[in-house]
């Protein structure tokens, strides 16, 4: 970029030396201005400050003298070069100039070179000066730009809520360290900063170094390392530590940010010991669970030989008896009286047999396979209609229906679901039964058996899958009570929830759903 002209003031009451400094200094590629008395050089300056002055002393009203100081005292106008033009030789008036302020002095009449060379060598340090003045203010914009920098650092690193210690890796002292720093370790500022990094711990400094130019080579950077810090109190803290370095000029600053982890720790040590009291109590119900299986199979060892054996010999005799009474002229009333008690043999032994078989879903580990449901539906319903060949039936059984379960214990869900429709919707004109599965709208997919029979209220639907619990009489259907319940078992076994919708005499819509291997449960969790 090209230099813009210097401009010189030429100040002297005689137009003639005037014009005269003029031709001496235009031709060097100086811009010239001239005026005539100290107070109209003060009003030039005023509207335009130069780049230097040449100031006559014999001047009428204000002299050379009072306008050097005038100027040299107003810090706007300090910087401006003066070069005094005198006749006078003395070296009185020579001092007097450089008391007021004056750089240079030339002597009337002035030497072409001695002009030149004094403006030029004037103009350079009012340029070097003008630089050096710039520079610094610069550089204070630049030191108030980063104290501003610094304070909101300082701020930042107060904020956190971890402490955050700053290390110099050359002395191995502390440059910085944060309010939390302090808080946590129980100093102030200026006694951490005293005490420096070996004063926390354990550590040497010949440790610490090793491990800070370890960070520094860019090995274990983004480790987080726990350790204990000592506090100022004696006692000692538990804390995590993330370290990492960074270049300072010619040094390098670890940065160690530091968070107490000693609330964290507590909790996992309570974690742990409720853990292992959770473990013995589950080892001690394990024991428990595992001596009231043993209890529950000495029970149905019981039902199945001390039960039957009686029963047997009572539905052996009732039926001898009653052949005897058939071939005698016995009464009606003891016929009946027989019968009923046969029928009650037979009643005694299905709730023996659904007893058997609920305790022993109960201990019996699943075997997973692919199951057929639509198939089995199929099977159980078709053994209804060779039974009842009479009856008039509807069924809607979906094809393909395809589960991932037990196959005996699926096949008990389906025969004893498919039985209830069956035997609760046989006064109807016409059986509608229906098997299919059903997507609910969270994407759940749901098995449904639907029926148009008696139904039930359900207001007394929490006793449904209840053991013995019966919503009709014995006289209007049979049945144990027990078949609802183990269904029940057998879903839950396969991780799955049943659950039943109805009306009296709007007949009923029973939905299960059935789970995986990891969603199944243990024999022991249904105890």
């Amino acid at each position: 970029m090209t230099r813009a002209p210097a401009t010189i003031l030429i100040v002297d009451d005689e137009r003639q030396n005037c014009k005269l400094l003029e031709a001496l200094l235009q031709p060097e590629g100086y811009l010239t201005l001239s005026v005539a008395s100290g107070e109209e050089t003060l009003a030039s300056i005023a509207r335009q400050a130069p780049d230097l002055i040449l100031l006559d002393i014999m001047m009428p009203g204000m002299d050379g003298y009072q306008v050097a100081s005038l100027l040299k005292a107003n810090p706007a106008t300090a910087n401006i070069p003066i070069i005094m033009v005198t006749a006078l030789g003395d070296s009185s008036a020579r001092l007097a100039g450089l008391n007021a302020g004056a750089e240079e002095f030339l002597t009337k009449p002035v030497d072409h070179a001695e002009l030149r060379l004094r403006v030029r060598n004037l103009l350079r340090l009012k340029e070097f000066n003008d630089h050096l003045q710039n520079h610094g203010l610069l550089l204070e914009q630049q030191v108030q730009a980063r104290t501003t920098e610094l304070q909101r650092f300082r701020s930042a690193m107060d904020a956190t809520a971890n402490a955050i210690v700053l290390v110099n890796r050359s002395n191995m002292c502390f440059v910085d360290v944060n309010a939390t720093a302090c808080a946590t370790l129980g100093y102030t500022r200026e006694e951490l900063l005293e005490l420096g990094p070996t004063g926390l711990g354990t550590a040497t400094v010949e440790q610490l170094g090793a491990m800070y130019d370890a960070i520094i080579a860019g090995q274990g950077t983004d480790e987080l390392t726990e350790i204990r810090m000592r506090r100022k109190d004696g006692t000692e803290v538990q804390v995590e530590v993330h370290q990492h370095a960074k270049r300072v000029g010619a040094d390098w600053i670890i940065v160690l940010v530091v968070r107490d982890i000693s609330v964290r720790k507590q909790a996992q040590e309570e974690i742990l010991r409720l853990n292992a009291e959770l473990e013995e109590r589950v080892r001690q119900r394990t024991e428990q669970l595992l001596a009231a299986n043993k209890q529950l199979e000495a029970f149905s060892y019981s039902v199945s030989h001390d039960l039957r054996t009686p029963l047997s010999a009572i539905d052996g005799f009732s039926n001898l008896l009653g052949k005897e009474l058939d071939a005698s002229a016995s009464s009606d009333r003891g016929r009946h009286y027989l019968s009923r008690i046969r029928a009650g043999v037979s009643q005694m032994g299905e709730l023996i047999d659904a007893l058997l078989t609920l305790a022993q879903i109960s201990r019996t580990r699943l075997r997973w396979d692919s199951v057929d449901l639509s198939a089995i539906a199929h099977a159980v319903v078709d053994g209804y209609r060779e039974r009842e060949p009479e009856r008039r039936a509807l069924l809607d059984i979906q094809p393909g229906l395809l589960a991932q379960g037990d196959p005996r214990l699926l096949k008990q869900v389906l025969d004893n679901l498919l039985g209830n429709a069956w035997k609760f919707s046989g006064r109807q004109p016409q059986t509608l039964i229906a098997f299919r599965r059903e997507t609910r709208p969270d994407g759940e997919q749901v098995y449904v058996v639907r029926d148009n029979g008696a139904g039930f209220d359900m207001a007394y639907a929490d006793k449904l899958f209840g053991a013995f619990e019966r919503l009709h009489t014995a006289s209007e259907f049979a049945g144990t009570g027990i078949g609802l319940t183990t269904v029940q078992r057998i879903v839950a076994r396969h991780g799955g929830r049943i659950w039943a919708e109805s009306a009296p005499g709007l007949g009923a819509r029973f939905y299960f759903t059935i789970g995986g291997p990891a969603d199944a449960l243990d024999p022991e969790t249904l105890h």
